[in-house]
C-alpha cells in the first residue's frame, strides 16, 4: 500500500495533507521566494515523505504557461537617467533603451517611471518621491560621468538599485552594461577583417575614463589575439575645441593611419576637417552605434541589456534583495556589427599620407 500511495501522489495530496493551497504547494517546490523559508522546508519534507515525484514534461510546460501569460500588476519602477529628452542626441540614444525596458517591465507586472536629468545633487528629492510612490526598483540608467554611489545622499537600503551605462568609480551596485571591452575587440578585428592594418585610436581623455579605458584595453586585447599589427600610438585629445584638427591631422599623418577607432559622436566631422573623406580616405568604426544609423561599428543591444535590466532588478525585489550588495555582481552583453557607411574594404579605399 505505501508504494501505491507513493505512486499516486501529486501536489494536491501535499496540499491536502498539511491543509494549504495547491498554489502554495507548487510556489513552495520552485522553491518561490514569496514563500517562506520555514514553509517551502515544511512543503519539501511533506513532499519526500509522501513519495511526491517532479514530472519534467509537466514542468516544462507549466515553466512556458507562466513564462507566456501576463502577470497582474506587481508594482512600478523606477527608470532613472541624466539624459535630457528634449536634445535630440540623447533622446535618440535613450530610446534605444526605453521601449525595450517598458514592454518587459509590463510582461512582469511592472509600470516603468522614467526620472530624466537627475544626478546626485537631485538624489535626496529623488528618494522622497521613489519613497512616496512605493517605489523600491531602481534603475540609474546611461550616466555621462562615471557613477560614485558616495555622491548619493541616498539611502540605498530601502531600494533595489541596478546601475547601466558609464563605469563606476567603485564597483558597488550590482550592473547589466555593454561588454564594452569585448564590443572594441569587435570593432578593431572588424577593420582588420575589411584590410585595415593601421589602425589607430582618436577619442577624448574624459570619454576614455568615463568608459574604464574600453578602447585602449581592447586594442591591446586585439593585439594579443591577432599578432603582427603595430601599436599604434592613440590620439587622446583633452576636448574638441579648435586644435583638436590641427592635433589630428598631425597623428593621421605621422603614423599613415587608414582606419579610426572612436566613440566620439563628432569625429566624422573632425576627421574631414583635416582634409580626410569619410570613408573613401579613411574608415571610421564607433565603438556604440546606433542601429537605424548610418555609421559603421557595434550595436550594443540596448534591446538585450533593458530587458536584462528589467529582469534583473524585479528578481532583487521579489527576493527582498534590497540595499548595496555585499559582492557587486555584473552582467556583460555582447554586442553585433553595425556595417553602416564610415567603415569600407582596403581594397577601395585610396589612403593618401601625404595630405
Amino acid at each position: 500500500m505505501p508504494n501505491a500511495r507513493k505512486s499516486t501522489c501529486t501536489m494536491r495530496t501535499v496540499a491536502a495533507h498539511l491543509g494549504i493551497s495547491h498554489a502554495t504547494v507548487s510556489r513552495a517546490l520552485r522553491d518561490d521566494p514569496r514563500i517562506s523559508r520555514e514553509m517551502r522546508l515544511k512543503v519539501t519534507k511533506a513532499a519526500s515523505e509522501l513519495g511526491y515525484r517532479r514530472d519534467p514534461k509537466l514542468a516544462q510546460l507549466m515553466s512556458h504557461v507562466r513564462a507566456t501569460k501576463a502577470r497582474a500588476h506587481q508594482g512600478t519602477l523606477a527608470w532613472v537617467t541624466d539624459h535630457d529628452l528634449d536634445i535630440p542626441a540623447e533622446n535618440a540614444a535613450h530610446h534605444l533603451y526605453w521601449e525595450f525596458a517598458v514592454k518587459r517591465a509590463e510582461q512582469l507586472g511592472y509600470k516603468l517611471e522614467r526620472f530624466t536629468k537627475t544626478g546626485p545633487a537631485e538624489a535626496p528629492k529623488l528618494e522622497r518621491r521613489l519613497r512616496a510612490l512605493g517605489i523600491e526598483g531602481v534603475i540609474i540608467q546611461q550616466y555621462k560621468a562615471r557613477l560614485d554611489v558616495r555622491e548619493w545622499k541616498f539611502q540605498w537600503q530601502h531600494f533595489a538599485a541596478l546601475h547601466n551605462g558609464s563605469s563606476q568609480v567603485d564597483p558597488t551596485l550590482d550592473s547589466v552594461d555593454a561588454d564594452d571591452v569585448g564590443n572594441c575587440v569587435q570593432v578593431f578585428a572588424k577593420l582588420a577583417d575589411m584590410g585595415h592594418r593601421r589602425i589607430g585610436i582618436c577619442t577624448t581623455v574624459a570619454i576614455e575614463i568615463a568608459t574604464n579605458y574600453c578602447l585602449s584595453t581592447g586594442w591591446q586585447r586585439f593585439r594579443l589575439l591577432h599578432p603582427g599589427h603595430e601599436d599604434i600610438p592613440s590620439c587622446l585629445l583633452p576636448d574638441l575645441g579648435p586644435d583638436a584638427s590641427r592635433v589630428v591631422k598631425r597623428w593621421l599623418k605621422r603614423h599613415r593611419i587608414d582606419a579610426v577607432a572612436s566613440q566620439v559622436r563628432g569625429m566624422k566631422d573632425l576627421l574631414e576637417s583635416t582634409g580626410r573623406r569619410v570613408p573613401e580616405d579613411l574608415s571610421l568604426a564607433y565603438q556604440g552605434v546606433n542601429p537605424h544609423g548610418p555609421n559603421s561599428g557595434i550595436w550594443q543591444r540596448e534591446d538585450l541589456m533593458a530587458g536584462a535590466l528589467i529582469e534583473t532588478v524585479v528578481a532583487a525585489i521579489e527576493q527582498d534583495r534590497l540595499g548595496l550588495p555585499a559582492i557587486p555582481r555584473l552582467t556583460l552583453i555582447s554586442g553585433r556589427w553595425h556595417p553602416g557607411t564610415t567603415a569600407i574594404a582596403r581594397q577601395t579605399t585610396a589612403v593618401s599620407a601625404a595630405k
